[in-house]
């Protein structure tokens, strides 16, 4: 059995979320109204009505990619290109987004359930990344004193 790791954690959290994002296809008007997106999503579909679900599909390929990302870093698939500027540029982004959450909560003084969960669940993937980056780095280097 394979020891915790917290890059492993991250890739299956984001492939989760790949496959949940194109679970929730049939149902994707209820999802852009749960999370308040149904505004902008209807004037997106004012272009064509497929957008929505174009770029509800290219979101979940995001997932999946980060998630393979993290994979790779574990050494569970082959090394993909700019592993390391990848692995640290995808815990940007998702601790980006957390921060963004927050401050679009705090400026308006609201915080639902919907906003909370993605941010802490934006928050804690990037913190995976990041820290279990971090520490496959270190390891990497250990490895190189001793040989």
């Amino acid at each position: 059995m394979k020891h915790f790791s917290l890059l492993r954690t991250a890739a299956w959290l984001n492939i989760a979320m790949a496959i949940a994002h194109v679970l929730c296809m049939p149902w994707l008007d209820a999802a852009f109204r749960l999370y308040g997106i149904n505004e902008q999503m209807n004037q997106i579909a004012s272009y064509g009505g497929y957008w929505p679900y174009v770029i509800t599909l290219v979101i979940a390929a995001c997932f999946a990619l980060c998630g393979l990302y993290a994979l790779s870093a574990e050494g569970s698939i082959r090394k993909l290109p700019l592993l390391w500027l990848g692995i640290f540029t995808i815990a940007v982004v998702f601790l980006f987004r957390a921060g963004i959450g927050c401050y679009w909560m705090f400026d308006r003084g609201q915080y639902p359930m919907t906003d909370l969960s993605s941010v802490a669940i934006s928050g804690g993937i990037g913190l995976l990344y990041l820290l279990g980056g971090i520490q496959k780095l270190k390891i990497k280097k250990n490895d190189y004193e001793f040989k």
